[in-house]
């Protein structure tokens, strides 16, 4: 048995990145509408949630050790993990370019930032993002299984 699912990458990407770039215009709006100047801000609020979401981890780890915390931060990372795998673009970034119509804000911040190249540092964050979902997943099961076994006993 062979399970297939249609589905046209193409044609999701463009609308998930005309969404976004419909909804940076529409919040900063009162601020401006030049596509650069809306390119940039975009750039740097994926850079302020690639962060976010970094330290949320590790609060999630170290101060507030709740398990829907926890599952709700393993929902945020999964979802952005299909998007890098699956569609194997970040919208954001798409976004980004069509905005400022040159390369990506978020890139020229990482490369300033780690001084590694946009393409190496795609490769790593994958695949940390692929083995940090794996464990943070097994820990959740784990935390699950023990819930069930003080419940049945």
């Amino acid at each position: 048995m062979k399970i297939q699912i249609e589905l046209d990458k193409d044609n999701l990407i463009e609308k998930l990145e005309t969404h976004l770039r419909f909804l940076i215009t529409f919040s900063y709006r009162w601020l401006t509408n030049e596509g650069e100047v809306l390119g940039y801000i975009l750039g740097s609020l994926h850079f302020m949630l690639f962060v976010l979401l970094v330290l949320l981890v590790i609060a999630s780890h170290t101060v507030y050790t709740n398990f829907w915390f926890q599952l709700a931060i393993f929902v945020c990372i999964f979802v952005i993990w299909i998007q890098h795998v699956f569609l194997k673009v970040c919208v954001s970034v798409i976004a980004e370019k069509n905005l400022t119509k040159d390369t990506s804000p978020f890139h020229t911040l990482l490369q300033d930032v780690f001084q590694v190249s946009s393409t190496d540092f795609t490769n790593y964050f994958v695949t940390a993002e692929t083995v940090a979902l794996g464990c943070f997943g097994l820990e959740l099961i784990s935390r699950c299984s023990v819930y069930l076994r003080r419940a049945w006993h």
